[in-house]
């Protein structure tokens, strides 16, 4: 006999059916589905059941909530319209069931509504309510249902008659209210508060202590469980509450409180936001590539190096926490040997111009599994490691949309003026993910949205609607709204050069090899000192193309006089003295020179010995000499063992490249399903009609013609053999080069279960961005690919080893 859901979907229009395909994508992919009833069956299942509820509004939640709490496996509607304080033919009761049918969560059956069979245990306590007494008094031993069959006066000493006595809310009021005053004040808390009360480590029930717990314990009120803890029956939770009391349903959003928010305000605040982010983006990659981020043992980034960064870029420990992730999710940093490094990716997005390079930033922000700026701590109230992935991380993919969806609905020149009602409209929208960590999490992503340019003066912003609406517009939006790169800078006579903008990369590469860096932002400053450029001429620049490159770079084509004077007398002094690697030796022209460097005091580490009167004789290798000669105030250049000048140029450290094109700019990657792993619906090319059609026609006739689409390609062909049992030793030096960004624990938790069996859960990010959680059972690893049997999906799929965001138990 066919299901109530069988036949609730067999009533669906084509149309209607394609909705529910479409909210619930999970169907699409599945092999099994070959009628009506494999898909009720796997609509029922428990993992996207649980995924389509965290994606509900609070009234459907609420009425899961309550369904749950009136018990199963069919509610009437009349029931649920009582308990939530509305009539059976309400519009706004109807609406908020509909959404719920929409998604084959709640459905009618006659005058009764069902629910898939997952969301009956979805909540812990439903409403605050504890267990139906029928399910508690099974716990009571028979001295005690004697003695309730006495206080309650039962005609039988059983748990029947019991429940029957609970089920009269009018007698259980009676016997509270002659209760004594400690009992009412504790049962009104447990009935309010929540269904648990605990009990004093030496409580025992066998030895009366006159309080009133046991007052209530021996009259059935509450249920001891025989250790710590006393439950209060639904039935009395709900008597206590009174015959008023009525279940939460708050069908209607929050209303905002707004305020002006002018186009021409909108604009200069975006721009501000958004040149910004780049630049301080830019800011913390240069700072990790000249001196690379260490990592912690336990993985991330820890607050000594994130205290570090934001002593270089000059912002606080949150906010370099912020462009640290995006950095990392945009693909311009990666990990390699226990460090954060940026990658080449990185060289291309620095040539390009602000607005190339901003929609890198945000599509990395819209695809973020971490919100850096909530206000929440790890363990000793130290904020948490950055890098690091949890699951309240995670519900920020779903929470980003539903923010902007909600300032998108804003009238024309308003924005919101209180954070605090904005969240409260992000909780009901989403309550179970927007509720975790006290909301926290909603919080944090409006301080996001408005550092990187989406949100300005609490309105969305030009590039905040191109990012909702329209990604492949992104660039050509960022590109209107920020000012291109400036190619020229002011040098001023005090040695300082101003460049009012953001520089563009030859000109900060440029500035940085011949000067120091004093501050960033909207006009960035360098200053020229002998330091700064005998640095650039140890990097192998000369004194007059060296100028020349200034002068180019000069607003004007001139520079002072005080800059020429200095670089022309630093580069005589260069290289007046040589040094070469025999151990080492130190020769010049000048004999007085030689003599001074021998006698001087500051030098007597290198043990000095004048081998000639233009020559002496160093103890200390080449490099230490050279440092300790120039940190006396000598200018001394190296040479090799040929006379040839040595070169000094800093090695640049680069992480490799990450699979699957993080650091892209182009939008039309979002949001496709992964190619890799099986990520998303198949049949791409069909609308959501045509599939709900195929499949009411095609009933028990197995898979489309067309083929298993692109969601089968990597299935291992039957051709090829069992593999041999994998290798230990070579699987680890895999997982420890692809997935060095893994911590050390969950890196030896994926080996051992590929050596030994056994299955994982772990967070992977496929090629378009998107984050999904998958447990699988790992078979074998081939270079940077890992084989296992992915429980979501119902087959043998490849993983990228360095797209794996998080391995936990199972």
């Amino acid at each position: 006999m066919a299901s109530p859901l069988t036949r609730w979907l067999a009533g669906r229009s084509p149309d209607e059916l394609a909705a529910v395909l479409v909210r619930r994508p999970d169907t699409l992919t599945a092999p099994a589905v070959t009628d009506l009833g494999s898909l009720a069956a796997r609509l029922q299942r428990h993992e996207s059941v649980a995924a389509a509820l965290a994606r509900l509004p609070a009234p459907a939640v609420q009425l899961v909530e309550a369904m749950q709490a009136l018990g199963g496996p069919a509610v009437p509607r009349t029931r649920l319209a009582e308990l939530v304080g509305r009539d059976p033919d309400d519009a706004e009761l109807a609406a908020t069931l509909e959404v719920l049918a929409q998604r084959a969560l709640v459905w009618p059956d006659g005058d009764e509504l069902r629910m898939a069979g997952a969301l009956w245990s979805a909540f812990t306590h439903p409403l605050g309510l504890g267990l139906p007494a029928a399910e508690l008094s099974h716990a009571l031993l028979p001295p005690q249902l004697h003695d309730l069959a006495r206080l309650w006066r039962l005609p039988s000493a059983t748990p029947d008659a019991l429940v029957t006595a609970l089920a009269d809310p009018d007698r259980i009021r009676a016997m509270v209210a002659a209760a004594p005053a400690e009992v009412r004040l504790l049962l009104d808390r447990v009935a309010h508060d929540g269904p648990l009360t605990e009990a004093p480590d030496d409580f025992e029930t066998t030895r009366p202590d006159g309080s009133a717990l046991e007052w209530a314990i021996r009259r059935g009120l509450l249920v001891w469980d025989g250790w710590r803890h006393a439950h209060l029956p639904r039935e009395v939770g709900l008597a206590l509450r009174g015959p008023h009391w009525r279940a939460p349903f708050a069908p209607r959003p929050p209303r905002l409180v707004l305020g002006e928010a002018s186009a021409e305000a909108v604009g200069r605040e975006t721009v501000a936001a958004a040149s910004t982010a780049v630049e301080r983006v830019a800011a913390v990659v240069e700072a990790a590539a000249a001196s690379p981020v260490a990592l912690l043992k336990a993985g991330g980034v820890g607050s000594r190096e994130l205290r570090r960064l934001a002593r270089t870029v000059g912002c606080d420990e949150p906010e370099v926490r912020l462009w640290l992730e995006l950095a990392y999710a945009a693909g311009l940093v990666g990990v390699a040997r226990e460090e954060v490094l940026p990658t080449d990716a990185y060289d291309d997005w620095a040539r390009a111009e602000p607005g190339s390079r901003l929609p890198v930033l945000l599509h990395g922000w819209q695809r973020l599994p971490a919100v850096p700026l909530a206000a929440a701590t790890g363990d000793g109230g130290r904020p948490p490691a950055a890098l690091l992935r949890d699951g309240s991380g995670l519900a920020a993919l779903e929470l980003r949309p539903a923010l902007l969806r909600t300032l998108a609905e804003l009238p024309a020149g308003r924005g919101s003026t209180d954070p605090d009602r904005l969240t409260d409209a992000l909780t009901w929208q989403l309550p179970l993910l927007s509720g975790q960590r006290d909301g926290a999490l909603a919080a944090g992503l409006w301080r996001e949205a408005q550092l990187v340019g989406v949100v300005a003066h609490g309105a969305l912003t030009p590039l905040g609607r191109a990012l909702l609406h329209a990604p492949d517009t992104l660039e050509e939006v960022a590109a209107a709204l920020l000012p291109a790169s400036v190619g020229s800078a002011v040098f001023q006579n005090d040695l300082t050069v101003v460049v009012p903008g953001l520089p563009a990369a030859a000109l900060a590469e440029l500035l940085d090899a011949a000067a120091r860096r004093e501050s960033r932002g909207g006009a960035a400053t360098w200053r020229f000192s002998a330091a700064s450029v005998r640095a650039a001429l140890d990097a192998g620049h000369e004194p007059a193309p060296l100028l020349a490159d200034l002068r180019r770079a000069a607003a004007g084509g001139h520079l002072p006089q005080a800059l020429e004077y200095l670089v022309n007398d630093v580069g005589r002094q260069h290289g007046r003295i040589r040094v070469r690697a025999v151990g080492c030796v130190l020769h010049a022209d000048d004999p007085a020179l030689v003599a001074e460097i021998a006698s001087a005091r500051a030098l007597r580490p290198l043990e000095l010995r004048i081998l000639a009167p233009t020559v002496l004789a160093s103890a200390q290798p080449m490099a230490k000499t050279l440092n300790a000669l120039r940190a006396a105030g000598f200018a001394p250049i190296g040479e090799d063992g040929d006379g040839e000048v040595r070169v000094e140029r800093p090695a640049r450290k680069r992480a490799p490249a990450l699979r699957g094109g993080r650091a892209t700019s182009s939008p039309a990657r979002a949001g496709r399903p992964d190619d890799t792993a099986g990520g998303g619906g198949s049949d791409t090319g069909r609308t959501a009609a045509e599939l709900a059609e195929r499949l009411l026609a095609t009933a028990a006739a197995g898979l489309p013609d067309d083929g298993p689409g692109p969601d089968f390609d990597l299935i291992m062909s039957p051709d090829v053999g069992p593999p041999a049992p994998p290798d230990e030793a070579e699987v680890r030096q895999l997982v420890e080069r692809y997935a060095a960004h893994l911590r050390p624990r969950e890196r030896t938790r994926l080996v051992e279960t590929v050596v030994a069996g056994g299955r994982v859960k772990i967070d992977y990010c496929d090629s378009a961005g998107e984050l999904t959680t998958r447990i699988i059972e790992p078979l074998d690893v081939d270079r940077h690919l890992l084989t296992a049997w992915c429980h979501l999906r119902d087959d043998e799929r490849m993983f990228a080893l360095d797209r794996i965001e998080s391995v936990t138990p199972a």
